[in-house]
C-alpha cells in the first residue's frame, strides 16, 4: 500500500541536543558529539497530488541518497567546535554538507518551501507506512541518533521520528533555519 499526500511519501524528523561534548566509544571506533544540536527531516519525494519528485530531480541528482533515489534527508546542526570554540551551522542534503552561494541558493529556497510546507500541513495527511517503518530506509535515515541517545531503544527513536506533531514542529523549526540562511546570504 502506497501512502502519499502532496508529494510527500513516509516523512519523519527527529532532533538531538548534546548539551556537554561527549565521546561515545564503540567495537569499531570512537565518536564525538559536540555540544549543539541535531535536526533531520526525510521522506520520500513523489508527483502524486504534487510536484516534488520533478521540482528536487536535479537536487536528487547531485546529491543522491543511498537508500532510495527519490528520499531526501535534510539535515542542520549546530554546535560548538570543541577545536576552537566557535559555534558552527551545517546544512546537508542526503549527508553532503551544503554551504549557500550562488549556485546552490536555489537547492535552500527548494528545501526551505519543502518543509515549510510540511509544517503547515493538515496533521491528518501526515502518514507513514507501517512497511517503511521496519525497513533499512528508515533506519538509515535516522541511525545518527542510536549512538547520540544511548538511552532510547533504535525503536523509541524511530517511534519518535515518525509522530506527526514532532514531524511538523521540526520541519517548521527547520524551515526557519533554512530562512535564515536564505535571509544572511541575500543581506551580505
Amino acid at each position: 500500500m502506497q501512502i502519499s499526500f502532496q508529494g510527500i511519501k513516509n516523512p519523519g524528523a527527529y532532533t538531538h541536543k548534546q548539551e556537554l561534548t561527549t565521546i561515545v566509544k564503540t567495537n569499531y571506533q570512537n565518536f564525538i558529539f559536540p555540544k549543539g544540536r541535531t535536526m533531520n527531516f526525510n521522506c520520500e519525494l513523489t508527483n502524486e497530488n504534487g510536484n516534488e519528485l520533478d521540482d528536487f530531480k536535479y537536487i536528487l541528482k547531485a546529491y543522491p541518497n543511498n537508500q532510495n533515489k527519490n528520499a531526501i534527508n535534510i539535515g542542520y546542526d549546530w554546535f560548538i567546535n570543541p577545536n576552537d570554540g566557535k559555534k558552527m551551522r551545517l546544512y546537508s542534503i542526503n549527508h553532503n554538507i551544503l554551504d549557500i552561494n550562488d549556485i546552490t541558493f536555489d537547492v535552500f529556497n527548494k528545501v526551505f518551501k519543502l518543509l515549510n510546507k510540511v509544517a503547515n500541513m493538515p496533521r491528518e495527511n501526515i502518514t507513514v507506512d507501517n512497511a517503511y517503518l521496519s525497513g533499512n530506509e528508515a533506519m538509515s535515515a535516522f541511525s545518527n541518533y542510536f549512538f547520540s541517545e544511548p538511552k532510547k531503544s533504535m525503536y523509541q527513536i524511530l517511534d519518535d521520528a515518525h509522530q506527526r506533531d514532532n514531524i511538523k514542529a521540526i520541519a517548521g523549526l527547520m524551515a526557519k533555519k533554512f530562512a535564515r540562511a536564505l535571509s544572511e546570504y541575500i543581506l551580505s
